[in-house]
């Protein structure tokens, strides 16, 4: 009795030819697998037998396209260098590697007889590298994979759907990441770069380039004696001076919104563990949200500028600097977003400092500052009270008042000039969040989640700069609905809003 066998398939092509720009395959596929015992494992076995001779089915299908593909070039090069001919010299082997396992193709040879020179016509017209080519599949699963798993899991799916061991190494998965990463950075900055072009007025205001000396200059248009138009000043925004003092109240349930007629950004920036090789302690990526009434962009950079940059030209266009509609910053009040804020050319911005961020800051302090629990909570409850209804002097007032009873006057007071310093972005909470209104950058906080902790902080890993930013801007393109655009024509869509017909008063 003959032992029973592994998995066999055998394709034999049929037919393969191109027809009015239409390749025909047709192939016959005979598998041959082991019949599995009459039990609840039968419908697995036979699904995963199944699926090996489809992937062998895919191979043989993938090299005569390619092979069938390479033959087509070589009439139109028949006349060769100078018009002097060709002669035809074999074939050389190419590997490719997809998402169905490695396949080796034949690929013509010609040599001028012009000059003896020699090329492989397929090899020019496809861009392959000199060796081994993934293909664009290959490195999608590589991107994708990568976002959710590790190299190592990634490179053990991979070989689990090819039904191949060693489709591609951990290190080439990563190198992969690191390159498409690149390239989306790249592809944002050319985006951002053909705004500013459009609109070199929306430049020198949202990204404006300090004096040598660091003191403002005055600008050209601007001499003592002259008229000059007074804009109106904007009215406040709920929650600030000049807002309104009794807006509708909206059920705790109901979900966040933007202020009416305002663009809400989120900047943050994530921290992760660095890798030993780069002499660093951690790396930062850089993330931003830009909001307006039911749209949401998604934005990761590698450096604070670089992010401020790209949401600037976003900024643009939506109109701010049109004054179509005003800017409301939502963050942590970190010194990078404040420079950035204070630095722009605009009238009517505002910022808040996030709630959660100011929260914990408080916290943080107070538990050094205060003598024991108990005193802690008495002093910490009096602070965020006056802070939640947005009265900065009555809370600066009392962490005064109570100076002499701390353990730590020192850290006492460095709370104290960080609400200073932050006095004009701390609202009235309490009325913003009756009124249904953003007061806390979780949106921005959940995507750093969502792009980065999630998968960069668990125990043990270490990252480079280059590692943590492809994953975020992998992510941000997605969020914003723009992978599937950029793997198929390798560029980002151009930024695209509905224009406002009424200005903001």
């Amino acid at each position: 009795m003959r032992a029973p066998q592994g998995v066999q398939a055998t394709v034999t092509a049929e037919r393969v030819k191109i027809h009015d720009r239409r390749l025909i395959l047709q192939a016959q596929l005979r598998l041959e697998l082991p019949m599995p015992e009459h039990d609840a494992d039968l419908p697995r076995r036979l699904e995963a037998g199944i699926e090996q001779g489809g992937q062998v089915l895919k191979r043989h299908l993938f090299r005569q396209a390619l092979e069938q593909a390479d033959a087509e070039l070589i009439p139109a090069k028949r006349h060769g260098k100078q018009g002097r001919g060709i002669t035809c010299r074999g074939t050389t082997p190419f590997t490719f590697k997809t998402v169905f396992g490695t396949v080796e193709v034949r690929r013509r040879r010609i040599e001028h007889k012009a000059d003896g020179s020699t090329e492989v016509p397929s090899a020019h017209a496809w861009r392959t590298p000199r060796q081994v080519a993934l293909t664009a599949g290959l490195r999608e699963a590589a991107c994708d994979g990568l976002l959710r798993d590790t190299a190592r899991q990634v490179v053990a799916r991979i070989d689990a759907r090819a039904g191949e061991a060693g489709v591609l190494a951990k290190a080439t998965v990563l190198e992969v990441v690191h390159e498409e990463g690149e390239r989306l950075q790249a592809a944002a900055r050319a985006r951002a770069e053909a705004v500013y072009r459009r609109d070199p007025e929306a430049l020198r205001l949202f990204v404006p380039t300090p004096s040598p000396s660091g003191e403002g200059t005055e600008s050209e248009g601007s001499h003592d004696g002259e008229d000059e138009a007074v804009e109106a000043p904007a009215p406040g925004l709920i929650g600030f001076p000049g807002g309104p003092t009794n807006p509708p109240e909206v059920p705790r349930d109901h979900p966040r919104e933007v202020d009416p007629g305002v663009v809400l950004v989120e900047l943050d920036e994530v921290k992760v563990h660095a890798q030993a090789r780069t002499a660093r302690k951690e790396v930062l990526a850089f993330t931003g949200l830009v909001m307006i009434a039911g749209r949401c962009w998604h934005l990761a950079a590698a450096s604070g500028r670089e992010l401020a940059y790209q949401v600037g030209a976003l900024l643009a266009v939506l109109g701010v600097h049109r004054q179509e509609r005003r800017l409301l910053v939502l963050a942590d009040g970190a010194r990078w977003i404040r420079e950035w804020f204070e630095g722009l050319g605009l009238s009517g911005g505002t910022m808040i400092v996030c709630w959660w961020h100011l929260v914990k800051r408080a916290q943080q302090d107070l538990s050094r500052a205060c003598r024991g629990r108990e005193h802690r909570r008495e002093v910490e409850s009096a602070v965020l009270k006056e802070l939640w209804h947005g009265r900065v002097d009555e809370a600066i007032q009392g962490l005064r008042s109570r100076s002499n009873e701390m353990r730590n006057a020192g850290v006492l007071e460095d709370l104290i000039g960080y609400l200073e310093a932050r006095r004009n972005y701390l609202p009235d909470y309490e009325a913003r969040r009756r009124a249904g209104l953003w007061i806390a950058s979780n949106r921005v906080e959940k995507f750093n989640d969502w792009s980065v902790s999630a998968r960069c902080k668990h125990q043990g890993m270490e990252w480079t700069e280059a590692g943590v930013v492809a994953l975020a801007t992998l992510e941000a393109a997605r969020r914003n609905g723009e992978l599937s655009r950029w793997r198929t024509e390798h560029s980002l869509p151009a930024w695209k809003v509905t224009k406002r017909r009424k200005k903001v008063a």
